[in-house]
């Protein structure tokens, strides 16, 4: 059997998606139904080729077949990919098919939270998608679809072997991210950067192996994905549901196991400490929200604000997140930010909190991006470089004022 190329998965996704639209979704719904189908599919047919593995060794050493595929195949202490329940199994759904007794969407949120369950990783990242969500007085996808998305998917084996490429189903993922992005215009650019002002960023910071990298607003995840090749440890705080979990699961998809990805408002409470203090990172990369209100209600860690403070309100709090990834840098760190042009002309509180970064020499370059380059965003953007002072100390005491 041929092994399955990138453009055959892409447009198999792309089938996928059709079949949802049909049922009059937008992107920014039915984008949760394709991951969520998409992963269960990759982690049932993974599990099944290691149970096969498992099982297989055990009666080559003499057992019978039952008692290993008791015993053995049906113990996660024996697994190193994700342990699927029975009730979560591709064979399962499957069968419940054709069973008129059941509500089918019922039996797919029983699969997920079953999977979930089953695998501490994954710990509400799968909790935000129900296949019985109602909105009105109508289910937001009707058994119909739902048993359509299963045969579907269950078209193609999701296994290593399959595969034209190694990672390939990343690939896929991130084909399925930039379509969504399209499609959702701007509420797709609350998860999605263009992947070639991503690269650019990686290659000015040249993160190398060892290194730890963070993203306090990683969206989907793609400036750790191209990133990860060169960077041992990673770091990220979303704050929207959706957008963790697509983080989590493009994470998981690329086969990148020890992401930390945490879900807070990173303004108010970043997430990634140290005996209390916040951690610090080697190169720090994001693409904040444009042109955000914020608030200081039960903010911690207030001293990353040492520069000062932009108005929380009039949608301003670009200056706030750059000053946070200054903060979580460490000396002789690098940081690299996508920033509207606002930040470089706007006058007041803004104008001062940039002239300081200006006089303490922290801003190593400004790259003018063009307009229409992010979705939902007309605006025309730029790339903030900056550097911590060397000293680590906020304000650098040995520049002049």
């Amino acid at each position: 059997m041929p092994r399955l190329s990138l453009a055959k998965l892409e447009r198999h996704l792309y089938s996928a998606a059709d079949r949802l639209r049909q049922e009059g979704l937008d992107a920014a719904t039915y984008k949760d139904y394709i991951f969520g189908m998409l992963f269960l599919k990759r982690c049932t047919d993974v599990f099944e080729a290691e149970r096969e593995k498992i099982v297989g060794r055990k009666v080559e050493q003499g057992m019978g077949l039952n008692d290993a595929e008791t015993n053995y195949g049906e113990n996660p202490d024996y697994y190193d990919s994700f342990f699927v329940p029975e009730r979560a199994r591709w064979n399962y759904l499957q069968d419940k098919l054709n069973d008129a007794t059941v509500v089918y969407g019922s039996v797919l949120d029983t699969a997920l939270g079953a999977l979930s369950e089953a695998n501490e990783s994954l710990e509400h990242v799968l909790d935000h998608i129900s296949f019985m969500r109602v909105q009105g007085n109508k289910r937001t996808l009707s058994d119909d679809a739902c048993k359509d998305l299963v045969r579907h998917f269950g078209r193609y084996r999701l296994r290593n072997e399959d595969f034209q490429f190694n990672d390939l189903l990343g690939a896929a993922y991130e084909f399925l991210i930039n379509m969504f992005a399209e499609s959702a215009g701007k509420k797709g650019g609350d998860f999605y950067t263009p992947r070639d002002v991503i690269r650019l960023m990686v290659r000015i910071l040249k993160p190398t192996e060892g290194m730890k990298i963070y993203d306090p607003t990683c969206g989907s995840g793609g400036m750790l994905i191209i990133s990860r090749e060169f960077i041992e440890q990673s770091g990220g705080d979303p704050t929207d549901l959706s957008a963790w979990s697509i983080c989590r699961l493009n994470m998981l998809l690329h086969g990148v196991t020890g992401a930390d990805i945490q879900l807070e408002d990173t303004l108010l409470h970043p997430m990634h400490r140290e005996a209390g203090e916040l951690e610090r990172f080697d190169r720090v990369i994001a693409n904040p929200p444009f042109s955000q209100n914020y608030t200081t209600s039960n903010m911690e860690f207030k001293e990353r604000f040492r520069w000062g403070w932009a108005p929380a309100t009039g949608k301003k709090g670009d200056l706030m997140f750059a000053q946070h990834m200054l903060a979580v840098c460490k000396p002789g760190g690098m940081v690299a930010t996508v920033m509207p042009h606002g930040v470089l002309f706007r006058g007041g509180a803004e104008k001062e909190i940039r002239k300081k970064f200006l006089e303490q020499d922290l801003i190593e370059a400004v790259i003018g991006l063009p307009p229409n380059l992010f979705y939902g965003a007309g605006i025309p953007a730029c790339i903030l470089i900056m550097r911590p002072n060397l000293t680590g100390q906020f304000p650098n005491p040995n520049k002049p004022a």
